[in-house]
């Protein structure tokens, strides 16, 4: 335990015009030109014996293959284990991809192969800016965000607005200053799928997170990590497909509530604990799925299979995927390499040891949604077509989200006694 120290790095993240943008299987070319500005931003905690590295890009995703990438080429300089390393994403829909193969564009190969230097270069800048440093965090709420899952008919359900169902309108705000107050840096943590602009959108943007940043970083003078939350089955009220206007006034409320709350936190400087710890678990997948219920998808798995195959990475019984948890003295930071419901979410932050918990979605890879196990009744896009665009033979099966839930709880539980 000793005091803290943090850095903050940045790099563009913006790819040339022509590059795909990920998200939407109907868009019938590459970008087209910038709205506004993608980033990866690194944040590097030290407590004078651990250190933690956090990453938020404004991608969709970041397959493990390259996650594994950048940490091998993060180790190079500073002393880290893979399991200091946490890559996030914003999981925004109009960005370009995170993974590719030597069938992809070279276009898009190109933009892939340099995303591990590129983030390695924001872990760097971060490195090498340490400085003393306090902290201190609280949470408000924003009412942005809404559940998608519209139940039509007993087992029919569309995506659409369902005002009675699951949400998590907790917006978690962790603020960092310099040791005399100034502002360092800004983490937030909200779930809401960044798909404002919508499938017509062939305009490079991070969506209503950009324009919440843009909000939040004239205010607090500081750069803002996103983190983004459980939100596969929470869609921004209007849904895809609204207009650019109402993009930045979503965003505008979300960044207006952050800064108020941010307004409210009183940095401490104290000797803090840095834990981390990763683990790998094997989710089963359903063994059959009845043929009517397979969408007629024949464009969307043609083009997957030629360009992006996400290609999960697989067990003997099921889709492998990685758990990772940060502990910063009495904050807990549990990310999963998936799509998870809202509820799930929810769960773990209640059934957390810590003061308070970030949970992340969409960090090192992401396997697929994760459906509660009530949704396998709905059935929905979440349930029986998610799949296809991350390539799996099927569904993941019911029993995965539950393992989901005991496995954070469980390394949340464990990091936490190894420092008290």
């Amino acid at each position: 335990m000793g005091r803290l120290r943090a850095g903050i790095g940045r790099v563009s993240l913006t790819p040339a015009i022509g590059t795909w943008l990920m998200g939407f299987a109907g868009r019938a070319g590459g970008c087209t030109s910038i709205r506004d500005e993608l980033y990866a931003t690194a944040l590097v905690l030290d407590d004078g014996c651990r250190q933690l590295v956090l990453i938020s890009c404004d991608l969709l995703a970041i397959h493990p293959d390259v996650v594994a990438a950048t940490r091998a080429c993060v180790r190079e300089a500073p002393d880290l284990a893979e399991a200091q390393i946490m890559v996030c994403c914003t999981h925004t829909h109009s960005g370009p991809p995170g993974y590719a193969t030597p069938c992809t564009r070279a276009i898009d190969r190109a933009y892939v192969a340099a995303l591990p230097h590129q983030l390695t270069a924001a872990v760097r800048r971060a490195w090498l800016a340490r400085m003393p440093a306090r902290l201190g965090y609280a949470s408000g709420h924003a009412a942005i965000g809404i559940n998608r899952r519209k139940l039509l008919k007993p087992g029919y359900t569309i995506i659409g607005e369902s005002p009675a169902g699951p949400v998590d309108h907790s917006v978690a705000v962790v603020r960092i200053d310099r040791s005399d107050g100034s502002p360092l840096a800004t983490i937030v943590n909200f779930a809401c799928h960044p798909i404002v602009l919508g499938p017509e959108n062939l305009a490079v943007s991070a969506d209503f997170i950009g324009s919440a940043r843009t909000v939040v970083e004239a205010a607090t003078r500081s750069p803002m990590l996103y983190v983004q939350g459980a939100c596969g089955d929470i869609n921004p009220i209007g849904g895809a497909g609204a207009t650019s206007a109402a993009c930045d006034r979503l965003g505008a409320l979300l960044g207006a509530e952050i800064v108020r709350v941010y307004d409210g936190i009183r940095t401490r400087q104290t000797a803090i604990d840095l834990v981390a710890s990763t683990c790998e678990i094997e989710l089963p997948l359903m063994q059959s799925l009845d043929p009517a219920l397979r969408p007629d998808l024949p464009r969307l798995a043609e083009r997957m299979d030629k360009e992006f195959p996400w290609s999960a990475r697989m067990g003997a019984n099921g889709a492998l995927m990685e758990v990772q948890t940060f502990e910063i003295g009495d904050l807990g930071i549990v990310g999963v390499a998936a799509e998870p419901f809202a509820e799930t979410g929810l769960m773990i932050k209640q059934r957390s040891p810590f003061a308070s918990t970030l949970f992340a979605g969409y960090t090192n890879g992401c396997t697929s949604y994760v459906p509660t196990e009530r949704a396998y009744a709905e059935g929905g896009y979440e349930v029986l077509a998610g799949y296809i665009a991350y390539r799996l033979s099927y569904p993941l099966a019911s029993a995965a989200e539950p393992m989901i839930v005991r496995a954070c709880i469980d390394a949340l539980h464990l990091i936490h006694q190894q420092s008290h």
